[in-house]
């Protein structure tokens, strides 16, 4: 995937002084050709809409659910669903009908457009047993349909709602979610929106799922529903929705800059997308708990930003990415806090089976670890991380398996880390029948203090060796950097290096593998060599369920990128 460097601008809050920007993320991906891209964000993945205010107690999730039927899978969990659909782009989109105050919001595309639906269930269709789950047998089988039925399934008290004669004539092809502060304080309240082609029959369908999904609880009956262009938004009182609808036609949040920086950053928003301005949860979540802000100012973290996600599909893979303006994202995020690109992961033998690599990762520890201290120190966190408790830790650890944190550590992951394991080698059972384990292809290499992390794995091989580990570790010294193996052969393949980067699956998995701070690759082909092969020399054979699964699977990828503010990080399943 190419991500235009352009700047993003700083982040702010939404709703604060909001300019005309429109985000216009148009990503291009290699080495396959995009299904659709779509356009606006929504809240974090799988989490949906955040439960409501005190006010109107458990009555809310009984409305919620006959309308999230309609709004779908960002809204109850619908990660498998969202996987098989698909987007035109074009037309508005829900975050032109979301106010700009909104601190969290989530949106998913139905459109059921016929040639880039038919390319997404071919994919998910090679997946076992996808079919007898999901009930979807055939490439045009009408997914919102679907979706609709499977969400009322066991809704009683809505089993008059006919998709065809009161949902069909009016749905369209969008639905969002935004979590909406509370001005004094407390949780926030939920907002759904529907795209609909028809107001009236809209209004009488909408109207007839809020009466069904309230029916069960006899104290309080939602609603809340009012329009805004092609928009329904359904609140859970007609106040709200009316404030709710005047706000987004002055200052939606798809006008707000901040906002659209952070989908910029997506490089393309895909099937569905996510947005959370995190210092506007963290201000609410301090009405209640006020010890989140001590924490947070104990770390030194006065800015969490926003963090925005998508979920997009390819002809052959499914990808998920997300990114982020924080300090505390970059820390956390393996190779987030370097802007050196990797190098040693890209020239590993081209029959590697597994490999993780990131720079930077000494200074984050040391980083990390001061700011864990400046905490304990501070007892900021209660009882449960008093005063001095990290040295004590570190003590502890150093009295029992002789390692020094955070100093060993930091040696071990130095200015750049690189874990792997070949497809090669695992001659697993011995002609004795005996597993050896030293057969195994595993290593790393080290650009580090190379003395220093002699010293360590030196230490590391007494550890294992009292232990009973069954094979001795390889050290070989690089030009700047240090081999370390599970036997000679692998560190001789490791210091003399291949063309990983170059190879078909790495570079149809891995997103920018050239720029990228952090790598994470999975040959599933060659996991699937290597089964079959240890499995035979066991003198086992493969469960069925196991073998089929891999056989559908290629690749696994993911890589972190620093982009001007954002780290930006994509994981992508590519499939045979």
């Amino acid at each position: 995937m190419t991500v235009s460097n352009d700047h993003y601008p700083g982040q702010q809050h939404p709703g604060h002084n909001p300019p005309a920007g429109q985000p216009g993320a148009a990503g291009e991906s290699a080495p396959t050709q995009w299904i659709g891209t779509g356009q606006p964000p929504p809240p974090d993945p799988g989490t949906g809409v955040p439960a409501g205010s005190d006010e109107g107690g458990g009555s809310r999730g009984r409305w919620i659910v006959p309308v999230a039927a309609v709004a779908a899978v960002a809204l109850i969990g619908g990660g498998a669903f969202a996987a098989y659909t698909v987007l035109s782009g074009g037309g508005q989109q829900p975050a032109e009908a979301i106010p700009g105050s909104a601190i969290a919001y989530g949106r998913i595309d139905l459109d059921p457009s016929a040639e880039q639906k038919i390319n997404a269930l071919r994919l998910l269709r090679e997946v076992p047993q996808f079919e007898e789950a999901t009930g979807i047998t055939s490439d045009t089988d009408d997914l919102r349909r679907r979706l609709f039925e499977s969400a009322l399934e066991g809704e009683d008290e809505c089993s008059d709602i006919d998709y065809a004669d009161d949902i069909e004539p009016w749905i369209g092809d969008r639905a969002g979610a935004a979590a909406m502060p509370v001005a004094d304080g407390g949780e926030p309240t939920p907002l759904l929106v529907l795209q609909v082609t028809d107001e009236d029959a809209a209004q009488t369908g909408i109207e007839a799922l809020l009466e069904c999904g309230s029916s069960a609880d006899d104290e309080t009956t939602a609603e809340g529903l009012s329009f805004v262009g092609d928009y329904a938004l359904i609140a859970e009182t007609q106040d709200d929705a009316d404030t709710y609808a005047s706000e987004a036609e002055e200052s939606p949040l798809s006008d707000d800059e901040a906002f659209a920086a952070d989908m910029d950053a997506l490089g393309g928003e895909g099937l569905m997308s996510f947005w959370v301005d995190l210092d506007a949860v963290v201000t609410a979540t301090e009405q209640d708990e006020p010890e989140v802000g001590e924490v947070l100012s104990a770390l030194g973290i006065e800015d969490l930003g926003s963090v925005s996600a998508a979920v997009r599909a390819q002809s052959d893979a499914l990808e998920l990415v997300y990114a982020g303006d924080s300090d505390a994202l970059s820390i956390l995020t393996p190779g987030g806090g370097s802007t050196t690109a990797v190098g040693d992961t890209l020239t590993l033998p081209e029959s590697t089976m597994f490999a993780m690599g990131f720079t930077g990762g000494g200074e984050s520890i040391d980083a990390l670890w001061t700011k864990l201290e400046e905490l304990a120190d501070t007892g900021a966190a209660g009882s449960d991380f008093p005063a001095g408790s990290l040295d004590l830790f570190a003590d502890q650890v150093e009295a029992e398996t002789g390692f020094v944190l955070p100093d060993d550590l930091s040696t071990l992951l130095g200015e750049e880390f690189t874990f792997a394991v070949d497809g090669e080698g695992f001659d697993f059972v011995t002609d004795e029948g005996a597993p050896d384990f030293g057969s195994i292809n595993v290593g790393m290499l080290l650009r580090t203090d190379v003395d220093a992390a002699s010293d360590l794995v030196s230490r590391a091989q007494e550890a294992l060796a009292t232990q009973g580990a069954p094979f001795e570790l390889v050290q070989e010294e690089v030009d700047g950097g240090l081999v370390v193996a599970a036997n000679d052969d692998y560190a001789g393949a490791l210091a003399e290096g291949g063309d990983l980067g170059g190879s078909d699956a790495f570079t149809a998995a891995v997103a920018d593998g050239d720029d990228a701070v952090g790598v994470l690759f999975l040959d599933f082909d060659r996991v699937s060599e290597v089964v079959d092969r240890v499995a035979e020399d066991a003198g086992q054979q493969v469960p069925a369920e196991v073998s089929e699964g891999l056989d559908v699977l290629r690749a696994f990828g993911a890589s972190t990128v620093v982009d001007d503010d954002y780290t930006r990080t994509t994981m992508r399943l590519v499939f045979d």
